[in-house]
């Protein structure tokens, strides 16, 4: 009878995929929370824009879809088709950005952008400029003097040559989206 000192060597005869468990755990929990880390990374980054331009204050911007449109929000909207061309050859912001403006009117209100003033309820918001700062030339006013109708609202921003409904007018209400300010700085 022999006797052996040392253990017997373990057998090799396990499954592939049972050999080595705590490594292939290892490699599954970090492919699920890098997957869990991107998709939430992507839904934060979904809500978030950067307002680059001096007519709202520049910072971060955080986008409540489901929120309210009141006078006075604060709204994310896409360029109009009428102001991208103008927007893109000035450079006036980075392709694919959106603007961030201020609701000054909803429907019903009273609303003239005419003699280069843009006015609400009685209330002059702003000079329209002919000019941005640079001393190029903008857009006439958008020719509008009356109520704003059902479905649409005109936004402004500070600044008389802030591009918004003094130049392209009403915006529809469903294409805005409220926004929040996180961090901002002037």
């Amino acid at each position: 009878m022999q006797t052996s000192w040392c253990k017997p060597a373990p057998s090799d005869r396990r499954p592939f995929f049972r050999r080595g468990r705590a490594p292939l755990r290892t490699f599954l929990v970090a492919a699920l929370l890098t997957i869990g880390a991107s998709v939430g990374c992507r839904a934060v980054a979904s809500r978030l824009t950067v307002n680059v331009t001096s007519s709202m204050p520049r910072g971060l911007y955080w986008l409540r879809p489901s929120g309210a449109i009141d006078r006075g929000s604060v709204v994310c909207l896409a360029v109009p088709r009428s102001m991208r061309m103008l927007v893109a050859q000035r450079r006036y912001l980075p392709p694919r950005f959106h603007l961030l403006k201020r609701v000054v009117a909803l429907p019903g209100d009273h609303v003239c952008t005419d003699d280069r003033r843009y006015v609400v309820k009685d209330h002059l918001v702003s000079a329209v400029a002919a000019q941005d700062l640079l001393g190029r030339p903008l857009p006439s006013p958008y020719p509008f003097c009356g109520t704003v109708p059902p479905g649409v609202a005109f936004v402004a921003a500070a600044g008389n040559s802030s591009l918004d409904s003094r130049y392209f007018g009403p915006v529809p209400i469903n294409a805005l989206t409220p926004s929040v300010p996180l961090w901002t700085f002037f």
